[in-house]
């Protein structure tokens, strides 16, 4: 059985006064919603398209009635063994420094301070069972829903990746395309170029700070 490396989930950007509401009647209590939207991935680095993600979904459930009380970041686990990946340590603040200016989006940093690679869906219900021990949402009103872009998406289609019987996919067009990628940002870097509007300038500093990014693994 696996041990797990207890990392508490950051808890004071969400909507309490969302909960608030609902929870003032019975009928509230049964009737909304409430959804927690959490993207895995590397982050190597944060850009703007991450965060962008985030308020693209949270206007799409909106529309269908849904309160969107939060939101997390959850950097991979250095087991992950991307090309170029940087330190946990290093993505974690990265992240912790990119979502400085959202109001809702956090970072968890529990799949990545762990002692081993840990599946989404891991993720994700570690993320709804902390919640709802807290006692502010029942498991029956609450969602927690993956954020993904199309290269995720596409991992959908391949046997055995994915449990399909656990994937209730809402697609959310663009109306402003967006293709700034962290693989594009981290060209960028290793040529010299500017990386300004591309990331938060947090994020430029610390990785010009750092020296992040100078070389690939491939040099």
């Amino acid at each position: 059985m696996d041990s797990f490396v207890d990392v508490p989930l950051p808890m004071d950007k969400l909507s309490l006064g969302a909960l608030g509401e609902a929870g003032a009647s019975e009928t509230g209590k049964r009737n909304q919603i409430f959804v927690v939207l959490v993207a895995t991935g590397s982050f190597n680095p944060p850009t703007y398209m991450h965060l962008r993600m985030f308020e693209l979904a949270k206007d799409a459930l909106k529309a269908q009635g849904c309160s969107v009380i939060g939101g997390y970041m959850s950097p991979a686990n250095d087991a992950y063994r991307k090309k170029d990946l940087l330190s946990a340590n290093h993505r974690i603040q990265l992240c912790e420094l990119a979502c400085k200016s959202s109001s809702f989006v956090m970072v968890d940093p529990w799949e990545a301070k762990q002692n081993s690679y840990q599946r989404t869906l891991t993720v994700l219900s570690r993320i709804k069972s902390s919640l709802c021990k807290t006692g502010l949402v029942s498991e029956e009103s609450l969602k927690i829903m993956l954020l993904c872009g199309s290269d995720l998406l596409e991992s959908f289609s391949i046997p055995g990746f994915w449990k399909l019987d656990q994937s209730n996919i809402i697609s959310v067009d663009e109306i402003v395309p967006n293709q700034i990628s962290a693989t594009r940002v981290r060209e960028c870097i290793r040529r010299g170029l500017s990386i300004k509007y591309l990331t938060p300038d947090e994020v430029i500093e610390y990785i010009e700070d750092q020296k992040l990014y100078l070389k690939s693994n491939d040099d």
